[in-house]
């Protein structure tokens, strides 16, 4: 088998088993929030963040190789990785498919988890919002009319339950 066709397969298997290790730590997220452990939340964002920094290089170089493959078979320029498996022999073929499939299944995958997750910070923050904003109209309720058609500061001062400083 090629070496650049066994590199590749090798890239994107790591690539495959970093976008699992990914859904993994969103998980971890989500139980962080739920429990509301902070700490380890902390702690789980480093870990997301150098995944994602990891996946970004990792994902830059299957790029060059799948480039420098296509103009070793002829497709210069060529930035997708279909119409290179497509060149092949059967054992890479089959090889190179599989590792594409796997990728391409993990990817799909922790885009669902990463929908999940989303919906659920947002969930997440519309709770606070409204719970920010009953507690605002109880310290601070608005001005009525009073019997005699005139505003009556029903207040009991100026409270702020949240500053909207920094």
């Amino acid at each position: 088998m090629d070496r650049n066709v066994v590199e590749l397969i090798a890239a994107l298997c790591e690539k495959g088993v970093l976008l699992d290790r990914m859904q993994v730590l969103l998980q971890e997220e989500q139980e962080c929030m739920t429990s509301l452990d902070l700490a380890r939340m902390e702690e789980n964002q480093q870990e997301i963040t150098a995944g994602m920094e990891r996946l970004a290089r990792l994902s830059g170089q299957c790029q060059e190789m799948i480039a420098a493959l296509g103009t070793e078979l002829g497709m210069p320029g060529n930035s997708t990785l279909s119409p290179i498996i497509e060149r092949l022999g059967a054992p890479e073929k089959q090889a190179l498919r599989e590792a594409q499939q796997s990728v391409t299944g993990n990817a799909r995958a922790l885009q669902g988890a990463l929908a999940l997750h989303r919906r659920l910070i947002e969930d997440s923050m519309n709770v606070v919002g409204r719970s920010v904003n009953f507690f605002n109209r109880i310290f601070n309720p608005g001005q009525t009319y009073g019997g005699a058609g005139a505003f009556v500061n029903a207040g009991r001062g100026n409270s702020g339950f949240v500053s909207k400083e920094i």
